[in-house]
């Protein structure tokens, strides 16, 4: 992974007092190791990041970057944080660590400019810290920038920094359980450890659409990549045996699809579920497709989007459920997903950490 770059301007007074000065401090960060960071008590009112991810789809060009970093570094200044740090990183590990020296430094806003999976690597650095989160959807689907009511328009989320308002909204936290090799126990690999999502975590159809979608498709079609995707992946439209253990009980059933969400939309920023997804209820909400087949998953598609209520839906061909902590095993495990990027088979170990994070919302 190549070195981070920072960088921070502080407007300041030259000697005369006559006019203002801009001092420019840049930082490197070694990526090979912990980014070295001065801790203090208190959060610096001066002080804001912003992290950028150049591999999100809406500011891959040089140029549409630049611009959402001067305008973001405006708006943040004018906020009131004359002193605005600047790392651009793609790397999940990256973004992780850019957080994490953000809160160390006494950050009093992260900015985060970029997808879905942007928001989740810093999510998990922010999370129960008190620092105040921005964000610029620059990715492709934004599903979290729509389902908690920031601008999908990148000028207008960029404007909403200035003046937005910090709302506590929940995160997830999922485990992901590598199966078994056919050598036993003895030669299991070792297991991943626990990560965050803002969105969703699921297993099955989805995320064999999201494992099949590259990102040069995302690239060339935007949203409508998942679509060409998923017409070539209808074989694997067959139910599995499932076990769902949500809040200790337990329900046997099969799956074509199981999504557990923190927030979310079936349309960003067009159309959700008549029973919303609030993402600052405590619960994380449980969505299963039961049955295979095209109609059936169309059937039970509108089921869960029409549902006035929890539970299964009357014909059979859709689940709703919710809960704090959700354990998903398949039977055999198949691909997961965590807010829209691809991770191998194995289960899902969910809980949600209510009013985690609080994010500047217009």
């Amino acid at each position: 992974m190549p070195a981070l770059a920072a960088r921070s301007e502080r407007p300041s007074v030259d000697d005369s007092g006559a006019r203002p000065v801009r001092r420019t401090r840049w930082r490197h960060v070694a990526a090979a190791g912990p980014i070295i960071a001065v801790v203090t008590a208190q959060p610096d009112p001066d002080l804001a990041t912003l992290i950028v991810s150049p591999l999100a789809s809406r500011i891959r060009d040089e140029r549409a970057r630049r611009r959402v970093i001067r305008t973001a570094t405006e708006a943040l200044r004018q906020r009131g944080h004359p002193e605005v740090v600047v790392v651009e990183t793609g790397d999940s590990e990256g973004i992780r660590q850019a957080a994490e020296a953000a809160v160390r430094d006494a950050s009093s806003v992260v900015t985060i400019a970029g997808g879905d999976g942007t928001i989740r690597d810093a999510a998990g650095a922010l999370a129960g810290t008190g620092v105040a989160v921005g964000i610029v959807p620059c990715g492709t689907g934004n599903l979290y920038a729509a389902a908690i009511g920031v601008p999908r328009n990148v000028d207008a989320a960029v404007a909403a920094l200035a003046t937005g308002v910090p709302r506590r909204l929940d995160a997830g936290e999922v485990r992901l359980g590598v199966p078994e090799p056919e050598g036993g126990p003895g030669a299991a690999a070792p297991q991943p450890g626990p990560m965050p999502f803002m969105v969703a975590c699921g297993t099955g159809f989805d995320a064999r659409v999201i494992s099949a979608t590259s990102r040069e498709m995302k690239r060339r079609y935007g949203v409508a990549a998942y679509f060409l995707a998923a017409s070539t992946l209808l074989e694997h439209l067959k139910p599995r045996p499932t076990v769902l253990t949500i809040d200790g009980v337990r329900t046997e059933l099969e799956s074509v699809v199981v999504l557990v969400a923190n927030c979310g939309e079936a349309i960003p920023g067009v159309l959700g579920p008549r029973l919303p997804i609030r993402p600052d209820d405590g619960l994380l909400h449980v969505f299963v497709l039961p049955r295979g087949g095209i109609l059936h998953g169309i059937r039970g598609a509108l089921e869960l989007m029409t549902a006035a209520a929890a539970g299964f839906s009357p014909s059979g061909a859709a689940v709703r459920l919710a809960g704090v902590q959700v354990r998903v095993e398949v039977t055999p495990a198949g691909p997961t997903e965590v807010d829209g990027d691809p991770f191998p088979a194995g289960s899902m170990d969910a809980l949600v950490h209510p009013g985690a994070l609080a994010v500047l919302l217009p």
